[in-house]
């Protein structure tokens, strides 16, 4: 697989071996978990992608994948990549659902109000389990939106904007 890091997005990462004949548990990070199938190549990498394997099996296990490769045949091998993330190419845009977006789309986009004036910088999006969450680092700190509608009126990709209905007191610390 012949392409630049910033075209692959982690979809999982190496928790552990699994049994004694070289596959792992890996923990699921995709919103679209069906894309990875035996016998595509994966790309690995501790943080950064740089090793290619061919994934001979895999499979559904407890909420995680099992996964083989080829050439790691026992739980010592596979042991060796345990924390490691595993990374597929990016979807085309054209090919995910109309209000998906990955978060290194959103990481540095402005925030503003539907008015146009500015909140803050998207540093992240998180979800801790349940609700996905902006991390907007604002004048008065970090704030914490909630990424769904109505809060979130538009991601505009090419102005690189986000524009958001905030709850009263969300930026200014002034709830109710």
């Amino acid at each position: 697989m012949d392409l630049p890091a910033g075209e692959l997005l982690a979809v999982g990462r190496v928790r552990r071996p699994h049994g004694i004949h070289g596959e792992v548990t890996v923990d699921v990070t995709t919103d679209f978990p069906e894309r990875l199938v035996a016998g595509m190549d994966i790309v690995l990498g501790n943080p950064d992608p740089h090793v290619t394997l061919r994934a001979t099996t895999v499979r559904w296990h407890k909420g995680a994948w099992l996964v083989a490769f080829d050439g790691i045949n026992d739980r010592e091998a596979a042991e060796g990549w345990r924390g490691y993330w595993l990374y597929l190419p990016a979807q085309e845009r054209s090919s995910l659902p109309p209000t998906y977006y990955y978060e290194h789309e959103l990481e540095g986009m402005r925030c503003i109000d539907p008015a146009g004036r500015p909140l803050g910088t998207v540093r992240s999006l998180d979800n801790p389990g349940g609700i996905a969450l902006l991390k907007v680092e604002a004048e008065s700190g970090e704030v914490l939106v909630p990424f769904k509608s109505p809060i979130v009126v538009r991601v505009d990709l090419e102005a690189r904007t986000v524009t958001v209905d905030p709850p009263i007191g969300l930026f200014d610390g002034d709830a109710l």
